[in-house]
Order: structure tokens, then C-alpha cells, then sequence
């Protein structure tokens, strides 16, 4: 199964990720700050990276920026998950790499089918919400 590496600083955000990614039977990775994120990241690339933006050290667009400029985060699809909800936070995200973007709150279903649709899976989800 695939290996999803989530970076976000809220622990309720984090806890939920890693239940509703291990019922669908994903590998969950984390990090909650984003320097520590970027350097494993790189060291072992995942199948897909789920990325918060407002984190406190590196934040989100940063992080993504960073990691776009080097060769091995080049093809690794990004999701978004972010308490912004505006449309500039949404087109600068997916303008600076980013290949997708769900706002907070989110709802099991909609993360699920857009994790697929990006690791290029058409399972169906078993969670629910």
C-alpha cells in the first residue's frame, strides 16, 4: 500500500489523518514542524505528501517550495490541507507545486478520493463522512 507522509502542527489534525489514512490501509508518516518534514521527505520520498500551511517553523508554502527545487521532491504529488480558505492561498498553493487543495474542515471522503485520484487509485473509500 501506499506511504503518505502527513506534516501538520495540530495534534487533533494529525491523529485523525493517521486514523482515517490507516482504516483505508495507507502507511502514515509524521511530522509536525516543517524543517524536520523537509529532511525526511527528501531522504525517503513518499508515494504522496498531505501538507498543512500555516505551521510555525517552515511554513507550508515554503516547505513546498523547497522541496519543488530539489530533484528527488519533483514528482511527489502534494495535497494541501489547510484552514485557509481563500482562493489566493488556493492558487498560489497549487501555482507553487502543490497538485491539489482541500480547505478545513474536510470530510473523510472528500481526503480519500482525492488522496486516489492523486496516487492514481480507484479503490472505493471505507471510511465514512
Amino acid at each position: 500500500m501506499s506511504r503518505i507522509f502527513v506534516v501538520d502542527d495540530e495534534p487533533d489534525v494529525v491523529e485523525l489523518l493517521e486514523t482515517v489514512l490507516g482504516i483505508e490501509g495507507f502507511t502514515v508518516e509524521v511530522a509536525t514542524e516543517g524543517r524536520t518534514a523537509l529532511a525526511k521527505i527528501l531522504a525517503d520520498p513518499p508515494d504522496l505528501l498531505i501538507l498543512d500551511l500555516m505551521m510555525p517553523d517552515l511554513d507550508g508554502m515554503e516547505l513546498l517550495k523547497l522541496l519543488r527545487l530539489d530533484p528527488r521532491g519533483l514528482k511527489i504529488p502534494v495535497l494541501i490541507v489547510s484552514a485557509r480558505t481563500g482562493q489566493h492561498d488556493q492558487i498560489a498553493s497549487l501555482q507553487m507545486g502543490a497538485n491539489a487543495y482541500i480547505c478545513k474542515p474536510f470530510s473523510n471522503k472528500e481526503l480519500i478520493s482525492q488522496i486516489r485520484q492523486l496516487l492514481g487509485e480507484a479503490s472505493p473509500s471505507r471510511t465514512d463522512g
